[in-house]
């Protein structure tokens, strides 16, 4: 419940004031207050949802002394410039006689599409230290603004949306790809929204009447945008809808907490993956994407995955990859644009009747994407010695070596030197974490090159996954 009142004051006078007034008309919030701009923003940054409004001073007098050292207090617009950098969540009140200062106060919010007002500390004619502006404007803007703050909460949106059951309500959850519309004209919804998911497949849309709605929507969301901020991806470029609805649906299940983001052209992904590859979890590419179509009233080419592939290879790797396409030829050759690099990667071949989704394609998701531990592993985890190559295969994925060792170079450099070790020596690792790296990177050399190993290179897995049934049978009589 938001019920507190932040305010920004270093004189002691206009504090008592404050305090006097605020017990008086509101004596059911909590009121704090901060002398200099550090402390303030150190407590928004775990306290801004609470907030009912905030009032801000800007001078904030020279340094003092604070435990044997010499502390700034700022000013009031370094507040300004931390809450500007956060989704509006309470009006503001702007008490400062600084008008230069306040100006750019006032110009940052309202670019922010903070709700920001003035109030100015004038002196009363009988004494220049008075505080009466504190009883008078002060407290009659404070009172206004939390009054109105009141009538266009959320919960009386919402009543009146339930009053309107006809009209669509603005509650899409917030999305990482998502369009928010402000038109207060109804005939313009769903005209707006068909060209919307032409253009845009896959994206969500937020439609609302009018700012009081959207704001907040946008304070109901504030957790959910701030959890979105922190998460990590999971990139699929796909054009067909219906493949892309089926995906986002077991997505949404299996993984609630990650961030589900659809691209339909190559231009784009490659865009947006230079900016957020680092916080990928894994990428699934299409690679035929259709002919050229018009965007922005021009013909507009969506590429291939092969671009996506020409980008990536000159990446250090950051998360496996799936090559889900029915383009043999052509998956064949993205796996070839990576044979130079360490990227993990593996193929679903796709059909028409979507079964390929649940049958082949999530199964590996999910299997890339939940890795199993080394103390969760069971013999029943582990390839047979005279299992089919593809259970290795899928067996050595449950290991995310690099990020285990963080670092690719050094996964790959510990993998090799293992890989050396039994062919001259016979010679294997004996920790969990070696056995699995060893694993990993000799299935990753034999992916790369698309072939099944050869006897020796049979042997020599088939080997680790014997050490392995060793050590988890050890542990479990532990």
């Amino acid at each position: 419940m938001h019920e507190i009142i932040a305010i920004l004051e270093d004189n002691p006078g206009r504090i008592q004031a404050m305090e006097k007034r605020l017990k008086e008309s509101f004596p059911d919030c909590s009121a704090i207050f901060f002398n200099n701009a550090p402390d303030m923003i150190a407590w928004l940054k775990g306290h801004l949802h609470e907030c009912l409004l905030l009032s801000l001073d800007h001078d904030l007098g020279p340094s003092w002394e604070r435990i044997g050292q010499l502390f700034d207090p700022g000013i009031g617009r370094d507040v300004v410039d931390y809450l500007i950098t956060q989704l509006p969540q309470c009006p503001i009140i702007l008490h400062t006689s600084n008008s230069d200062a306040e100006i750019g106060m006032e110009m940052a919010l309202k670019e922010a599409n903070w709700h920001c007002e003035r109030v100015i500390p004038s002196p009363s004619l009988d004494a220049m230290d008075s505080w009466d502006w504190i009883d008078s404007d002060w407290a009659d803007t404070l009172k206004r603004l939390i009054q109105s703050r009141g009538k266009n909460s959320p919960n009386s949106i919402e009543a009146r949306i339930l009053d309107q059951p006809e009209q669509r309500a603005p509650h899409t959850a917030p999305a990482s790809r998502m369009i928010i519309v402000l038109d207060d004209n109804p005939e313009s919804e769903q005209l707006i929204s068909d060209r919307l998911g032409e253009v845009f497949p896959g994206w969500s849309a937020g439609f609302f009447k009018n700012s009081i709605e959207l704001m907040a929507w946008i304070s109901r969301n504030t957790p959910q945008f701030n959890r979105l901020s922190r998460a990590k991806y999971i990139v699929i470029l796909e054009n067909k809808k219906q493949r892309i609805d089926r995906m986002r649906h077991h997505l949404g299940q299996m993984f609630p907490d990650e961030s589900l983001v659809f691209f339909d052209n190559a231009p784009e992904i490659v865009s947006w993956l230079k900016i957020h590859l680092q916080k990928c979890l894994l990428i699934s590419l299409e690679h035929n994407l259709g002919p050229n179509w018009t965007g922005y009233e021009k013909a507009f080419d969506p590429g291939n995955g092969r671009e996506v592939v020409d980008y990536l290879a000159t990446q250090t790797p950051q998360c496996p990859l799936i090559f889900h396409t029915s383009n043999k030829e052509a998956e064949i050759g993205m796996e070839m644009g990576l044979i130079e690099s360490h990227w993990i990667f593996e193929r679903v071949m796709t059909s028409k009747d979507l079964k390929w989704i649940e049958k082949t394609w999530l199964p590996l998701v999910n299997l890339l994407l939940k890795p199993i531990s080394h103390t969760q592993l069971s013999e029943s985890d582990i390839p047979s010695t005279h299992a089919r190559w593809e259970l290795f295969n899928h067996f050595a994925l449950t290991f995310n070596g690099y990020k285990s060792w963080e670092s690719v170079e050094e996964c790959v450099e510990i993998g090799d030197r293992c890989a050396k070790d039994y062919q001259r020596k016979h010679i294997l690792p004996q920790s969990f974490q070696e056995l699995r790296t060893a694993l990993l990177i000799a299935r990753n050399r034999w992916r790369r090159c698309n072939m099944e190993p050869d006897d020796e290179g049979m042997s020599y897995i088939q080997a680790i996954a014997q050490r392995l049934r060793d050590k988890v049978r050890a542990q479990h009589q532990e």
